[in-house]
């Protein structure tokens, strides 16, 4: 276990590791910021574990994320389209169309 990842103190040892979900239901496990693919998502987690634990070396835990739906998206195409017309030094015209079309 490297100690750049965890702290021990006299009476708790805290471990920071990421775990690392992928859309097919895969998961890993690193100990430092892992680089993801476009179907993984990180969480970064920290433990916190009573040292008195290693006494009885049993662990057991649930971890539950509820769905908070998809954040509204809220892009202002005529500022988008200036701003690109400015750096492009042309005429820009832009749309938008639904992802499910």
């Amino acid at each position: 276990m490297s100690k750049r990842f965890s702290r021990i103190t006299r009476e708790a040892v805290e471990y920071c590791y990421w775990l690392v979900f992928d859309a097919d239901g895969g998961v890993r496990l690193s100990r430092g910021q892992p680089s993801l693919a476009p179907g993984e998502r990180g969480m970064s987690i920290t433990t916190t574990l009573p040292r008195s634990l290693f006494a009885t070396p049993q662990l057991r835990a649930t971890i539950n994320i509820t769905d908070q739906g998809t954040p509204a998206m809220e892009i202002d195409v005529n500022a988008a389209g200036t701003a690109l017309a400015a750096v492009l030094g042309c005429e820009v015209v832009m749309s938008v169309k639904d992802a499910a079309q």
